[in-house]
């Protein structure tokens, strides 16, 4: 082999060319074959930036999807907590009114089973409005992470029963 002008073997022809030589192989500059830099624009040209592409659409699209996902998770939070608290109004005026029922005498109940209706009643609709409350201002997530990590059987059994309700309930429609 030749040294070229830079002591190095390899290509001979003169730099900036890539004339004659072994190794020069379309390289520009003088030195051994493939010590040439590559550009990014070689990959780009190959292929790689349609790849890049498609991952970064599809990235969007699942992150837009997730996004909409989170926001009808979040609207259907708010709502079930205004049905719950609708709920626990209908509860309180329904005790109420059957408290004034008993006291002008017009019931067809006895006091103490209409007091002790009352009392359930009431703590129904208290338990109702907490879990509206919660629901709107708690971490529903932070929560269930906790309760899976304190009690995993509970939660699973918990988890089965609710499909299987669900299962049924969806199935009586057929």
């Amino acid at each position: 082999m030749e040294r070229n002008t830079d002591d190095m073997f390899g290509a001979t022809g003169a730099e900036g060319t890539s004339t004659g030589g072994t190794g020069s192989l379309g390289s520009t500059g003088a030195g051994m074959a493939g010590t040439a830099p590559t550009s990014g624009r070689d990959f780009e040209t190959s292929g790689g930036t349609d790849t890049t592409d498609r991952a970064k659409q599809v990235k969007a699209n699942v992150d837009d999807k997730l996004g909409r996902v989170k926001d009808k998770a979040r609207e259907l939070q708010s709502t079930l907590a205004d049905r719950l608290d609708s709920g626990a109004e209908k509860l309180r005026q329904r005790t109420q009114r059957a408290t004034l029922a008993g006291a002008t005498g017009t019931a067809d109940v006895d006091v103490p089973s209409t007091e002790r209706m009352t009392q359930v009643q009431d703590s129904v609709a208290r338990g109702m409005h907490k879990s509206a409350d919660w629901l709107r201002n708690g971490d529903l997530k932070a929560d269930i992470e906790k309760q899976v990590r304190d009690n995993p059987g509970r939660t699973l059994l918990i988890a089965l029963g609710v499909g299987y309700l669900l299962g049924k309930a969806f199935r009586g429609n057929r």
